[in-house]
């Protein structure tokens, strides 16, 4: 686990062109947001640009790096065979890919801690978020590599749903400029719930127990789904 976590973390980090393309929509998003509302957005932009690393991590890149490796070389089928439990592969690829964000993420972290005033106790919260965030991402992504053979297919369907999950669903932006009857049900989907439960930290929003069952159950789900088909069977 800690070799597969070494070699994904350096060769994710060592060309920085790659750390800034990794970026660049989460931080574009935070320029214009902030720059159309005059400043007003900003903590909500910060909120998205975390959710949209976290997910982007798992679902595009985790699963787009396991269906590459079955497909480019034999690299997948000798760590397959090697003595190791595929769950610490699994998670040692998993942390691997994720490192290239950490550096943006504790920056977005602290930003909006500043802007917010948060508490230590606050704090741990909002990371308590984040990775039950996480686990749902890579659990998705881990089932998706493992199961879709294509790097394409999973490109176009990740980017896809990465769209759907993180542009158009309340992420970047409050749910309350929405209609009241689409709140509450679109406050049931992962990345939503998850940029909700943080904005209840520091304002006072009603549904944070509803986003908090979300998210806790999307965790919960994925890692089913990945323990039954995934990544971790064990042959």
């Amino acid at each position: 686990m800690i070799s597969m976590l070494e070699y994904y973390a350096g060769a994710l980090t060592k060309n920085r062109s790659s750390l800034i393309s990794f970026a660049i929509q989460p931080l574009s998003f935070i320029f214009l947001l902030t720059v159309i509302s005059g400043g007003r957005l900003l903590p909500n932009a910060l909120i998205g640009a975390m959710v949209s690393f976290i997910a982007g991590v798992g679902i595009a890149d985790l699963a787009i790096e396991l269906a590459g490796l079955k497909t480019r070389s034999k690299f997948y089928d000798i760590l397959m065979t090697l003595p190791v439990h595929p769950l610490k592969l699994g998670l040692g690829i998993s942390i691997g890919m994720s490192l290239p964000a950490l550096p943006y993420l504790v920056l977005l972290v602290l930003s909006l801690a500043y802007l917010e005033g948060l508490s230590f106790p606050k704090l741990l919260s909002l990371l308590a978020a984040l990775a039950l965030l996480w686990l749902w991402s890579v659990f998705v992504g881990l089932y998706l590599g493992v199961k879709l053979k294509e790097p394409i297919v999973i490109m176009r369907a990740s980017n896809i749903a990465l769209t759907l999950l993180t542009v158009f669903l309340p992420v970047y932006y409050p749910v309350e400029v929405l209609p009241s009857v689409l709140q509450k049900p679109l406050l049931l989907l992962p990345t939503s719930a998850a940029a909700y439960l943080i904005r209840s930290l520091y304002e006072s929003l009603p549904y944070w127990k509803l986003s908090l069952a979300a998210l806790l159950m999307w965790a919960a789900l994925s890692g089913m789904l990945a323990f039954w088909e995934g990544i971790f069977r064990e042959e």
